[in-house]
């Protein structure tokens, strides 16, 4: 049974003691005295990492900053976890004063793991709770057979493990040469299952399988079977001993190389018919595989309010063992099943809307069809889902009319639309249908293959738009009086667009979730929480929930992960704040604002600082609040000019929620603190105005002999006369430098808005040496050509021009001004 399905007050009880006894723990630590360092705990490795369930077995977690460990968290019911043993940190003495020192190692835990006869199978999350903070998770698998390690040497067959099945081996390729060899014995007839976890867990390891019968001939090999991990399914042709080798197809290895391989007669699903279920309904499902006996069809029920989504469904067979998952989707409209044949134009399944078929491209060449009938105007989500089930189709999804031929019975089909790749491998087609009548769609593979192994849903439902949010979180830590921050994305359904706003139903009274709008077109946010300063120190575990609205009616989503695991600690060296409510910024200017900070418990050393939440092309955001001050000024520029662009490139105009995330070290730890997050509000300017080039030469005769020819990347526009030849060498040098060249400058505006009238550009920054005249482009207008012009006499280096645009905008004037013009002269 999947996390999913287990009882909602049974795990909300599970919560509640965690919550009350690690509070609990805290105060005893902290009147203790000895809650000062507020350093995460972290988990760095776990030994081992699997068990089979019903067994009770000590498991060692190793990691830093984890001696103060008050519980462990587990992501689901079914082990009872309790520290056996906590091993102390080494420590370093000496007979004098002036010098310390540590043992460079991690602290240890030992525990003791019962885990329940009908725990779940799969991962289980494990973490551990702090008085400052709750680890990363370390991932715990709990399997239905015995579970033993590889043992080394085994690389030849003469070292191979002897193995009683069934079992699962947890085993390194620890090197490009490891080979891992088995054997085992088998009766003839067997049906052999050697399936092999790798990178289905995160392991690097492509892992490549070949057994051996007693005679030592290879009968069975495996590169790719489940993705990229291989898999066995064989049946013996003889008694005797069977020898299995395992090793990486490119020939690599390494200490992270590790798999999961179970080897024995498992009952094992390779087809699930039809993939899911309507809510609310008894579905009859047939099951094909190996050694499952005489299970062939299941009767579900699934309850009215049964999560809608995929659910691992597992067949326990009569000897007690449970076959692997298979993913079972539960759906909210009307299934039926796909009835052959279907394959030509005028055979089409009639099929109602909304629905769902289940389906299969049973052999090479088939083409599965449908027919539906729709109203003008109908507009219609068409989904093929294949890929998150064990299913090889890439499926084509076609939506056609009938043509009609010359005679009666000559139908052709004329294809609307075509899709193959909208959702990874999946097919989807939203469209809306020109007229009433009846229209047709059909689904094949793309490489034209098929057979049992090629099942899918057809589902086709009119748009309902909706939103899915998630966090970049799991884990916070909050001090008394502090902030953290957040980023929310939002996944944007069936064309809804709407603002969102959020808030938090779990938090305790008086936390303060910052006023974040996620605007439409917008799909991340900003989102701060700041916690009260007398905040109840200990764990609060919350959700952040999504408001939106669509057609004047109130939706909401929960964030996922469901559970973000806050931890509340003491008042923190030094809080942040905006001396704005609000802050705003024209494209091509650059806005300042004030960042406050309330220092405690004696920390007066430097604060850096930095902007988060920026849209992209707003530069500048970071400063540093000095040592013995509390205050400083931070800078944003809207708008970036990239070195081989003619213009400036300027962010999207709307608003946006930004935070200063402030970072220093304090008692030789890192601490981050954050403000709570303010609206910055980019400004869409009525014009930009750019320059053409940014970057050129001007050149003129050399000076001297001795002087070298500078080059570089920028553009020559203007060229003196030729160098002196033999019959004007005496050139009059006074003259040579009182000569003036031109170069070309197009000034343009990019107009915005409804903005038409005159723009006059002047120039704001001029070396002596330089002359360029005042501009104006008139209205509706968008460039104007000048000519700049350099004297002789100036020195080869580059030299910066820059331009200032004005225009009268409602009766006040707006300027904006231009990037830097780089001007090089050349000799």
């Amino acid at each position: 049974m999947s996390d999913s399905l287990l009882g909602k007050q049974a795990k909300t009880q599970i919560l509640f003691r965690k919550i009350i006894l690690f509070q609990f723990l805290v105060i005893l630590l902290t009147a203790a005295g000895i809650v000062h360092a507020q350093v995460a705990p972290q988990l760095t490795s776990i030994s081992p990492t699997a068990a089979q369930r019903g067994q009770t077995i000590e498991i060692v977690l190793q990691g830093k900053n984890i001696d103060e460990t008050a519980e462990i968290w587990l992501s689901k019911a079914g082990i009872n976890a309790e520290i056996k043993q906590r091993t102390p940190i080494p420590t370093v003495r000496f007979d004098g004063s002036g010098i310390s020192g540590q043992v460079p190692s991690d602290p240890r835990l030992l525990l003791s793991f019962e885990i329940a006869p009908d725990a779940p199978l799969g991962n289980h999350q494990i973490r551990l709770i702090t008085s400052n903070g709750v680890s990363n998770p370390q991932n715990f698998l709990v399997g239905n057979l015995p579970e033993i390690n590889e043992k080394e040497p085994n690389n030849v067959s003469e070292q191979a493990n002897l193995l009683e099945l069934p079992v699962t081996i947890n085993g390194v390729v620890s090197s490009i040469d490891d080979l891992d060899s088995f054997k085992f014995r088998l009766k003839k007839g067997a049906r052999l299952i050697c399936d092999i976890s790798a990178q289905r867990m995160g392991s690097p390891l492509d892992t490549y399988l070949e057994l051996y019968d007693p005679n030592g001939k290879e009968v069975a090999k495996s590169r790719d079977g489940n993705g990229l991990d291989s898999f066995i399914d064989y049946t013996t042709q003889m008694e005797g001993e069977f020898t299995l080798n395992l090793r990486d197809v490119r020939f690599q290895g390494g200490g992270n190389y590790r798999y999961r391989l179970s080897i024995g007669e498992l009952p094992y699903l390779h087809n699930v018919f039809p993939l899911g279920g309507k809510r609310g309904a008894v579905n009859n499902v047939t099951v094909s595989g190996a050694n499952l006996g005489s299970i062939n069809t299941l009767q579900l029920n699934i309850s009215p309010d049964a999560d809608l989504g995929i659910q691992e469904l597992r067949v326990k067979t009569p000897n007690g063992l449970e076959t692997n998952p298979y993913p079972f989707t539960i759906g909210e409209f009307n299934e039926t099943n796909e009835n052959e044949p279907n394959d030509a134009l005028k055979q089409e399944n009639t099929i109602g809307t909304p629905i769902t078929v289940n389906g299969k491209i049973q052999k090479s060449g088939d083409v599965d069809r449908y027919m539906i009938k729709v109203e003008k105007g109908a507009r219609l989500v068409c989904s093929v889902n294949s890929r998150q089930y064990p299913s090889q189709l890439d499926p084509i999804l076609t939506i056609y009319s009938h043509k009609q031929g010359e005679t009666a019975e000559s139908v052709t089909e004329q294809v609307l639309t075509v899709n193959d790749d909208a959702s990874g491998t999946d097919a989807q087609i939203t469209f809306t249908f020109p007229e009433a009548g009846n229209y047709g769609l059909s689904i094949r593979d793309l490489n034209n293959a098929g057979g049992e192994d090629f099942p899918y849903r057809l589902t086709i439902r009119p748009l309902k738009p909706d939103f899915r949010i998630n966090v970049n979180v799991d884990n916070p830590r909050i001090a008394r009086g502090g902030t953290f921050m957040m980023t929310v994305t939002a996944a944007r359904l069936d064309g809804f667009n709407g603002a969102l706003r959020f808030y938090s139903p779990d938090l305790p009274k008086g936390f303060v979730v910052s006023p974040t709008i996620m605007y439409p077109n917008q799909n991340q946010a900003l989102l701060t929480i700041t916690a009260p300063i007398d905040a109840p120190i200990g764990l609060h575990p919350f959700t952040i929930v999504g408001v939106g609205a669509i057609g004047g009616n109130r939706i909401e989503a929960s964030t996922s992960p469901k559970a973000i695991l806050l931890t509340v600690m003491d008042k923190p060296p030094f809080t942040l704040a905006f001396a704005d409510v609000e802050i705003s910024v024209t494209h091509n200017k650059t806005t300042n604002f004030h960042i406050i900070a309330n220092r405690q418990g004696g920390y007066n050393g430097p604060i850096g600082l930095a902007v988060q939440g920026v849209p992209a092309r707003i530069s500048g955001g970071k400063a540093t609040i000095p040592a013995g001050q509390n205050s400083t000024v931070i800078s944003l520029r809207a708008g970036t000019v990239e070195r081989r662009e003619q213009f400036s490139v300027v962010p999207t105009p709307g608003t946006s929620y930004i935070s200063v995330s402030g970072s220093a070290n304090v008692n030789r730890e890192n601490y981050t603190e954050s403000s709570p997050a303010i609206p910055l509000t980019v400004v869409e300017a009525p014009f930009i105005v750019t320059i053409e080039p940014l970057r050129f030469s001007i050149v003129f005769p050399k000076a001297a002999e001795n002087e070298e020819v500078a080059t570089d990347d920028t553009t020559t526009v203007a060229v003196s006369n030729p160098p002196p030849t033999e019959q004007t060498e005496s050139v009059d040098t006074e003259k040579a430098d009182s000569t003036t060249k031109s170069a070309k400058l197009t000034m343009s505006i990019v107009r915005r808005g409804s903005f038409t009238d005159t723009v006059t550009i002047k120039p704001i920054t001029v070396p002596e040496g330089i002359t360029i005249p005042d501009a104006t482009i008139p209205i509706n207008e968008t460039d104007v050509t000048v000519d700049l012009k350099a004297l002789g006499s100036l020195e080869a280096k580059t030299y910066q021009v820059r331009f200032r645009a004005t225009a009268i905008i409602n009766g006040r004037a707006f300027t904006q001004d231009s990037p830097v013009i780089n001007v090089k002269i050349i000799r």
